[in-house]
């Protein structure tokens, strides 16, 4: 695979240097109305650019949807295991649900544990 890829950029950059080298006729780009003169090399190379924007877009976006999908799927586990361990909650555990100022519980293990008290609520908190 690693030679496959560097075979693919040394072709890219001979044709790269190809056409920069070879070509000297110019044109007329039209932008949103505006006509610029240009050469056909610095089309090209407006083209390349575009291309390498467009590849680290898609690249930025599967990483933010990766990260999205594994946040996701880590909050039905937590959600999972408070529903599976529900008899198995600790006094301690409820104290950290209801006072909101407990630093060893996240946010979300307190979302998670507020959301199963909501949905059964014959387990009510009794203080010691």
């Amino acid at each position: 695979m690693a030679v496959l890829g560097i075979v693919l950029i040394v072709l890219v950059v001979l044709f790269g240097l190809g056409v920069s080298v070879s070509s000297s006729a110019s044109t007329k780009l039209e932008v949103f109305g505006v006509d610029f003169g240009v050469s056909v090399p610095t089309i090209f190379f407006l083209g390349a650019v575009t291309g390498a924007a467009l590849v680290v877009g898609l690249w930025l976006l599967k990483k933010g949807l990766g990260r999205d999908l594994r946040r996701r799927k880590e909050m039905r586990q937590l959600r999972a295991k408070v529903t599976e361990g529900a008899p198995e909650v600790s006094a301690e555990r409820s104290d950290a649900a209801s006072s909101d100022t407990t630093a060893d519980t996240t946010a979300d293990e307190r979302a998670a544990i507020e959301e199963r008290a909501v949905e059964d609520p014959k387990e009510t908190h009794q203080p010691h």
